[in-house]
């Protein structure tokens, strides 16, 4: 159902935000190649995009507010944490479902298992998913002690009511922010209402793959008409992003709460 070789190729599509947000998009429109719908997957395309998008925000900041710059890349770091490891582990454990290998723990949680032994619905799978990887980063990067700085800087940021909406460039899309980036609850709520409000409807749905196919990613809020801004290759290279927090892209540390 997908080349072998694209598990192999983990590492290097978890490269940056720009790599993985690619990933994403490529795994969806090869499956839909092959008559196979997987909206959480396009889900991860878009929520990454965003993510994206933060991220270069935070590059034009740090250029206006020097004195700002150690929470800023903190928060970055904080945002490329929860990015990478949500691509760790997805790619891994869709790429071995979709290649027929079992998925086994302590890589994926039990209800994983369970959920693809049952073959859920199309709209429980995608609420599994989000489940799974909120809970994934809840202490491996949104509560870590070393990106505290970074979180709190977020947190003022909701507080102050500037925090922005995520971009669904389509017709009518509603406007859907965390509103409390810092409660588990409200991310998974955020990826329930991703799901009912925008993808559940198959028009939105392929309207969003669309737009995306014609817009390749760079971070840079240009792409949909936003305000020009620096593309994330430019502002946050890997080697500055290690640079930050040595952390950053290590492999995923155990997390008693959540395997």
């Amino acid at each position: 159902m997908i080349p072998p070789s694209w598990l192999d190729e983990l590492d290097v599509r978890n490269e940056d935000n720009v790599s993985r947000t690619a990933a994403y998009l490529e795994l969806y429109t090869h499956l839909r190649a092959q008559d196979l719908d997987l909206p959480w997957v396009l889900m991860a395309h878009l929520v990454s995009r965003n993510a994206g998008y933060l991220m270069s925000d935070l590059a034009r900041q740090v250029e206006r507010m020097p004195l700002m710059k150690s929470a800023i890349e903190n928060l970055f770091a904080l945002l490329e944490r929860a990015n990478w490891l949500i691509f760790h582990d997805a790619w891994w454990h869709l790429g071995c479902h979709l290649l027929g290998r079992p998925l086994e723990r302590p890589r994926v949680p039990e209800f994983m298992i369970e959920a693809w032994a049952r073959r859920s619905s199309e709209r429980e799978l995608v609420l599994d998913l989000v489940h799974n990887e909120q809970h994934l980063i809840e202490h491996r990067a949104v509560h870590h002690p070393d990106l505290a700085e970074g979180a709190r800087l977020l947190a003022m940021i909701e507080q102050s009511g500037r925090e922005k909406p995520l971009i669904f460039p389509i017709p009518d899309a509603p406007s859907i922010s965390v509103g409390g980036f810092a409660d588990l609850s409200r991310r998974i709520d955020t990826g329930r209402r991703i799901y009912d409000q925008v993808l559940a409807d198959r028009g939105r749905r392929d309207a969003l793959w669309a737009w995306a196919r014609a817009h390749p990613h760079t971070g840079s809020r240009e792409v949909y008409g936003g305000k020009p801004g620096p593309t994330i290759r430019a502002a946050w290279p890997p080697a500055r992003a290690r640079s930050i927090w040595a952390g950053v892209h290590e492999p995923m540390e155990p997390d008693p709460a959540y395997p």
